[in-house]
């Protein structure tokens, strides 16, 4: 079959507007992942602080005794 030009250019176009949709789609999974990933691991999270607090853990160098 021939094509023109101008529907070669239209294939492209939807080419790209395909791509770009797959792409928003896996960046949606990747971000539902993440989400999922951070719920799951929240009560191990709120531990380790609840124990940092306890110990009284600061960022940076501790003074010398």
């Amino acid at each position: 079959m021939y094509r023109t030009r101008r529907s070669a250019l239209s294939a492209q176009a939807r080419a790209g507007r395909s791509a770009q949709r797959m792409l928003r789609a896996e960046a949606a999974v990747l971000g539902a992942a993440a989400l999922v990933l951070l719920v799951r691991e929240l009560p191990g999270i709120r531990r380790e602080v609840r124990i940092w607090r306890m110990i009284n853990l600061r960022s940076g160098a501790k003074r010398p005794a």
